[in-house]
């Protein structure tokens, strides 16, 4: 992943970013300690109450399907996931 013209795809990568991005945000907005993760569970909540295919939600989440027919038969263009998260 790049952001600002920094590369995050090290092995550091997720801590550089946390460190970069995620926890000055978290203090700027004054919101405390916060996991990135949080973020995640709270999506993934809402598209379900939502009634999003679980495929969906796997696929906006960064995740692979967790069966063949989601992994290799499912095609969802960027659109529809667009689509999907502007329901929440």
């Amino acid at each position: 992943m790049v952001m600002d013209g920094r590369d995050f795809s090290e092995d550091r990568g997720y801590t550089a970013y946390k460190d970069t991005y995620w926890t000055p945000l978290m203090e700027t907005l004054e919101f405390g300690k916060r996991d990135i993760h949080e973020t995640r569970h709270t999506c993934s909540t809402m598209l379900h109450e939502a009634e999003i295919y679980p495929a969906k939600i796997a696929r906006i989440l960064g995740h692979t399907g967790k069966t063949i027919a989601e992994n290799v038969y499912t095609h969802l263009d960027i659109q529809e996931l667009i689509e999907v998260i502007n329901k929440i």
